[in-house]
């Protein structure tokens, strides 16, 4: 009388994959990246490292073989992820799995996460269109934020800005009186144009030019925008193409006279600062390794929230503290 029955699993009929089901995760990563040939190298690089994030996970299964309960699970683990996993030498060779197991409190932000399920859900939607997977189990999984992605950078305060552009710091670490034009100007120009790392560094001198506006005299500008016989400028989005008018302080410290000295010195030159090497699609890193991993750390300022970016944040919330209207800005 006390005769409990054995459960029983439910009576499931598993369909078998069709062949194109069966594709492997990495032939059809491969497919879809291929498809989207024309959009910069550097953020084909960001899908790759997105999808193969998937394949860390599980292996490099049928895409077909995905199902809702993989992907709530991988959701789970990638928001463990400690941040900057492939810079830190302590988590550089260690595995996906491992890593999850550290359970760090450092980990990356919720729109590194959202990335990585954005991307693994486009990936999906294309595979349903291609016929590769009958479902989206991605669909839907991305986080809530608790902040906007612009409050994941912080702006410079005055203070912090008077210390990174003090005369006795400024002029010693960026090395003007050796030459290292780039260093100097880079970050001046980022405080007043509010122009990403990018758009500076791949600057050619015909970007600077003499504009003249409705009812105004000429004036100096940077010509922000993407030339088809330059494949190595870059815009980020359709909007990114822009003029920005130069700064007065710009001009008081003698930017036009350095662009001028520029072209007579070399009348073949052909960008501003042409010693940058050009490497994973742009011209940043050597800037970017002097300003955010030599300099802010020198003067006490790096945080995971301040780097070279927070110019631009600093720009904009400026601007807006003044009340200019958001679409000038």
């Amino acid at each position: 009388e006390n005769y409990i029955p054995e459960p029983t699993e439910p009576y499931r009929v598993e369909t078998p994959l069709t062949t194109h089901q069966s594709t492997l995760l990495s032939v059809g990563i491969e497919n879809y990246i291929k498809e989207k040939g024309s959009i910069r190298t550097h953020s084909l690089k960001e899908i790759q490292h997105s999808l193969n994030v998937i394949i860390e996970e599980f292996g490099d299964i049928p895409i077909g073989s995905m199902t809702r309960e993989m992907t709530s699970k991988f959701k789970g683990h990638i928001m463990k992820i400690p941040r900057n996993r492939n810079k830190n030498p302590q988590y550089r060779d260690l595995d996906f799995h491992k890593l999850v197991e550290l359970n760090v409190k450092d980990v990356i932000s919720t729109t590194t996460v959202n990335k990585h399920l954005g991307w693994s859900s486009s990936f999906y939607e294309w595979s349903i269109n291609h016929g590769y997977s009958i479902i989206n189990p991605f669909k839907g999984l991305k986080l809530k934020r608790k902040v906007s992605p612009r409050d994941e950078r912080d702006r410079f305060t005055d203070l912090e800005l008077k210390n990174i552009f003090g005369k006795e710091n400024y002029i010693h670490f960026t090395n003007i009186k050796k030459g290292r034009y780039d260093l100097y100007w880079t970050p001046l120009i980022g405080l007043f144009s509010g122009l990403r790392l990018g758009e500076i560094t791949s600057l050619y001198l015909d970007n600077i030019k003499e504009i003249s506006g409705n009812h105004r005299e000429k004036r100096w500008c940077f010509d922000i925008v993407e030339e088809p016989d330059r494949p190595d400028k870059h815009l980020k989005t359709l909007s990114s193409r822009r003029i920005v008018p130069i700064h007065d302080t710009l001009l008081d410290l003698g930017f036009i006279e350095f662009v001028t000295l520029l072209k007579k010195k070399d009348t073949n030159r052909e960008r501003v600062f042409q010693e940058l090497p050009y490497r994973s699609g742009n011209y940043n890193q050597n800037v970017s390794r002097f300003f955010n991993t030599r300099y802010l750390p020198s003067l006490g300022l790096k945080t995971n929230k301040k780097n070279f970016h927070s110019f631009r944040h600093t720009v904009s919330d400026h601007l807006k503290q003044k009340g200019i209207e958001p679409h000038f800005v």
